[in-house]
C-alpha cells in the first residue's frame, strides 16, 4: 500500500503555515476551508525497549510472546532515540440554504513518519487494500452531511469514531493521547458509517447532545489464500454501533461513549480501523476448527472540570471487553508455512484449547491536571491499565497492570505564528510484574519498555505542533 503524496500538495504544505489556513466563499454562498496541522517530536528513553525478532512467526511467537518468551540473549534493544512526524490536511465544503438547512462534505488525510524532519512518508493508518487512485485511499474522514439546528444532523461516509477522537481530545492536553486514546477495545476509523446527531437540548442547567452511529466495512479477503477462502474460511462483514452523549455546563464537560462491534479483527489498539475478520481457515490435526466470530465493546466515561479559568482537571474511566479470537494463519502462495500478519488472534489459549480465544474484561482510568499561565501550560497526567478478568489458562497479560505518569510544559509561540506550540514532557512507565503487557494495550512495547524483561522505563519528548 502506498501513501497519498501528490507533488503539488507537498509544495503547498511546505509553505508558511500562516498562509495555509484558508477559507473561501463562492458567489452562491458555498464556503470552502483548508485546515490541518504538522507535528514533529524527538524522544529519548533511559534504555531502549527489548525487541523480540519476528523471524520465527509461528503460533509460539506473537506480539506478546504469550506462549514462548525468548531468552534475553535472543533479544536486541531498540535505539534510545526515536522521532515522529505527523501531518494532517482537511478540505471542507459547506452551504446553508435560506431554510436553515446546511450541507457539508469533508475529506481528511493524515501522514506519519519515523523521522521528525520527513514529511508525508506514509498513511497514519494503513487499512485499505489496493489503495490506488484518489478515491481509494486511507482517509481518516470522507463524508457528506446535512443538518438543521432544530432537527439535528446526518453524516454518511468514512468518519472518526467518538471512541477514539474524543478520547484523543481529552488526553492530548495532558500528554496522554497516544496512551489513552490508542488503547482499549474501540475502533478509531469507521470506513462506512451513518451518523445521526440530535439537536442540542437545553434546560437551563446545561446542554445535552445525543448521537448514534452505525458502521460497517467490506469483507476482508484480500490477504487470504483464495483457495482457502472458497473452501469455507467464511470471512465476516464487520459491524459496529456507537452511542455518544455529551453534556456541558459552565464548569464541566462530560461525555459517555458506548461502542460495540461484531465480526471485526480483534485488537486493543483503539485507533485501528474497523476491518473484517478473515473467518477461520485453520484446522487442528485435520479437523476444521470453526472458531466463532469475534466481538468486542468499550464503554468510556470522561470529562473536563474547570474550577477556575486557570486550571482544568481531566478524568476518564473505561471498560473494555473482548470475546477473544483464535490465532489465525496468514496464508499466501509465496510462503510454505503458516505465518502471522493478517490476524494474530486475541487472548487465545494454548494448543490444548485449539488456540481458541477467551473472553477478557478490563477497567482502565486516566487523570490529569492543566494549569494555564500566560503563554505557558503546565500539565501532569496518569493512565492506569488494570488487570483483566479472563478464564484463559494461558498468561496473555491478564494478570498484569501498568501505570504511566507524564509531566509536561507547553508554550505557545505567537512571535512566529499563532498556531505554533512547543512542548517538553517527561514520562515514567511501570508494570506490576514481568510478563506480557496488560490486555488493554496493543502490544508489549506500547509504553516504550518491554515488560517481558523490564518493569520500569523512563523517557523524555520534545516537540512542536503547528496548526492551521
Amino acid at each position: 500500500m502506498h501513501s497519498l503524496q501528490p507533488r503539488v500538495l507537498a509544495l503547498v504544505l511546505a509553505s508558511p503555515v500562516s498562509l495555509l489556513a484558508a477559507s473561501f466563499e463562492a458567489p452562491d454562498g458555498s464556503k470552502f476551508d483548508i485546515t490541518g496541522f504538522t507535528k514533529h517530536e524527538w524522544s529519548r528513553s533511559a534504555e531502549g525497549a527489548r525487541i523480540v525478532s519476528n523471524d520465527d512467526s509461528t503460533y509460539k511467537s506473537d506480539s506478546r510472546n504469550a506462549e514462548s518468551k525468548p531468552g534475553v540473549e535472543n533479544t536486541t534493544r531498540a535505539g534510545r532515540s526515536s522521532e515522529l512526524s505527523m501531518q494532517q490536511l482537511s478540505l471542507g465544503w459547506a452551504k446553508e440554504t435560506a431554510g436553515a438547512v446546511s450541507f457539508e462534505s469533508r475529506l481528511t488525510y493524515r501522514w506519519r513518519g519515523d523521522q521528525a524532519t520527513r514529511l508525508f512518508k506514509a498513511p497514519d493508518l494503513d487499512y485499505r487494500s489496493g489503495d490506488s487512485g484518489l478515491l481509494n485511499q486511507d482517509y481518516t474522514e470522507r463524508f457528506v452531511g446535512i443538518s438543521r439546528p432544530d432537527l439535528g444532523a446526518l453524516k454518511l461516509g468514512t468518519q472518526l469514531s467518538r471512541s477514539w477522537s474524543r478520547s484523543d481530545a481529552f488526553s492530548f492536553p495532558v500528554g496522554l493521547s497516544g496512551v489513552w486514546a490508542d488503547s482499549g477495545a474501540g475502533y478509531g476509523i469507521l470506513p462506512r458509517a451513518l451518523r445521526l446527531t440530535s439537536p442540542t437540548f437545553e434546560d437551563g442547567s446545561g446542554k445535552l447532545t445525543v448521537e448514534l452511529t452505525a458502521a460497517s466495512n467490506k469483507l476482508n479477503t484480500f490477504m487470504v489464500e483464495p483457495t482457502l477462502t472458497s473452501a469455507g474460511s467464511s470471512p465476516i462483514r464487520p459491524k459496529a454501533i456507537e452511542l455518544f452523549l455529551q453534556y456541558s455546563n459552565a464548569k464541566n464537560l462530560v461525555e459517555l461513549i458506548v461502542q460495540s462491534a461484531q465480526g471485526a479483527k480483534q485488537t486493543a489498539f483503539g485507533k485501528s480501523a474497523l476491518v473484517g475478520w478473515i473467518g477461520d481457515p485453520d484446522d487442528i490435526d485435520g479437523t476444521p476448527r470453526k472458531a466463532a466470530k469475534p466481538s468486542q465493546s468499550v464503554v468510556t466515561l470522561q470529562g473536563n472540570h474547570w474550577p477556575n479559568p486557570s486550571n482544568m482537571m481531566t478524568w476518564g474511566v473505561r471498560r473494555s471487553q473482548w470475546s477473544g479470537s483464535a490465532a489465525m494463519c496468514n496464508y499466501s502462495f509465496a510462503t510454505a508455512n503458516c505465518i502471522y500478519g493478517l490476524d494474530t488472534g486475541f487472548n487465545y489459549g494454548p494448543k490444548s484449547s485449539a488456540y481458541l480465544g477467551f473472553q477478557a474484561t478490563t477497567f482502565d482510568a486516566m487523570l490529569g491536571w492543566s494549569h494555564y499561565q500566560g503563554l505557558y501550560t503546565y500539565t501532569v497526567g496518569a493512565a492506569y491499565f488494570g488487570k483483566a478478568s479472563s478464564k484463559n489458562p494461558q498468561e496473555w497479560g491478564q494478570s498484569n497492570s501498568a501505570l504511566r505518569l507524564n509531566v509536561g510544559i507547553a508554550r505557545k509561540v505567537p512571535e512566529i505564528d499563532k498556531g505554533l506550540t512547543v512542548t517538553l514532557g517527561l514520562a515514567r512507565s511501570q508494570f506490576q510484574k514481568i510478563g506480557p503487557a496488560p490486555v488493554g494495550m496493543p502490544n508489549n512495547n506500547f509504553l516504550e519498555v518491554n515488560p517481558l524483561y523490564d518493569r520500569v522505563g523512563y523517557g523524555a519528548t520534545a516537540g512542536l505542533t503547528w496548526t492551521f
